[in-house]
């Protein structure tokens, strides 16, 4: 009877979301090393089926950052959500394509859900960028 009193006590003082990470200027990257080209100015959205929730724009670094209110569970968040970067490849290196976009799902840094329970803010952190060619 107490884990059913403390767990929704715990979820409701579930504070700010932040997902961050950097974007490879790449089609073929599988992990963003110190080697990899960045994709500095590229657009990220937060897209949970065809809704746009947030976005951001990566810094010189490739790095981008978003604050999100958890309106919606964290499960649904990390199942039914993704990072999309609409700007086109051709904008970092001009030798890639101008077409298809960079996509990536998200997962929680380690120990993101305990210290965001406890501090107010839970880390998601994108999983992979894999390149979608353009579908139309």
């Amino acid at each position: 009877m107490i884990v059913a009193v403390v767990a929704p006590v715990a979820i409701a003082q579930l504070g700010n979301i932040v997902v961050s990470g950097t974007v490879p200027c790449s089609t073929s990257t599988t992990t963003v090393t110190a080697a990899t080209p960045v994709f500095p100015n590229a657009t990220v959205l937060l897209q949970c089926g065809s809704n746009v929730i947030s976005s951001a724009i990566t810094n010189s670094n490739g790095v981008f950052t978003m604050l999100v209110n958890p309106v919606d569970s964290l499960l649904t968040l990390l199942n039914s959500c993704k990072l999309v970067i609409p700007t086109p490849l051709s904008t970092c290196n001009t030798s890639l394509t101008a077409t298809g976009i960079l996509q990536s799902s998200m997962q929680l840094l380690s120990r993101g859900l305990l210290g965001g329970i406890l501090g107010g803010i839970v880390n998601v952190v994108p999983t992979l960028f894999t390149f979608v060619g353009n579908l139309g």
